[in-house]
């Protein structure tokens, strides 16, 4: 999809203007929560990078909105944009799960990039397309040993669809969901 990543800062801009940072807080140990967050998420757009078909992915620009990463990929017959939330904690039994409030104002964010992919103007090649968004989580046990810190996929959890220019008859509403869930699993054949 081209233009993908100019609109995902273009989202980010706008995002933070006219509705709210999402706000988190910081550590002071070595490396700090922030850090720590950022590498969990590098981690998960690896495993974004892993995925068949191929997503371009990019992540938000100091987490601003809901979604720590933008995935976008051209699946049978419509395009998938995936909104992944990154949580991680040096703890694998307190990894922070998203609330209803969060997913509410996650719903949000795929509802405003929706807006904006007819909006903008960056996408005109694409606002008329078949184009799925789909957001979702990712836990990540973020722990150091011997010095380094590892990364492993707790749990993944996909939330919500949204559909612009979809005719049900185009393709199965169980066969878009079960296509959706097997990209925001990341490969992860159990939750635990």
């Amino acid at each position: 999809m081209k233009n993908f990543k100019t609109f995902v800062d273009h989202i980010v801009t706008k995002w933070r203007v006219e509705k709210k940072t999402i706000l988190e807080s910081y550590g002071l140990g070595v490396p700090s929560n922030r850090e720590v967050g950022d590498m969990a998420e590098k981690y998960i757009l690896s495993k974004i990078d892993k995925l068949v078909p191929t997503y371009i992915s990019c992540m938000s620009k100091g987490s601003q909105t809901p979604s720590d990463i933008y995935s976008v990929a051209r699946r049978n017959g419509y395009w998938h944009i995936m909104l992944t939330q990154v949580k991680s904690s040096s703890s694998k039994n307190a990894i922070y799960e998203l609330n209803k409030n969060d997913i509410e104002e996650f719903s949000a964010l795929a509802k405003f990039i929706k807006a904006e992919i007819r909006l903008s103007g960056l996408l005109d090649l694409y606002k008329t397309k078949p184009i799925i968004i789909s957001i979702g989580y990712a836990g990540v046990h973020s722990s150091v040993v011997n010095g380094k810190t590892r990364h492993r996929t707790i749990k993944v959890k996909p939330y919500k669809l949204f559909k612009m220019n979809f005719s049900e008859s185009e393709i199965s509403q169980i066969q878009i969901r079960k296509t959706v869930n097997i990209s925001h699993s990341l490969g992860l054949k159990k939750n635990n």
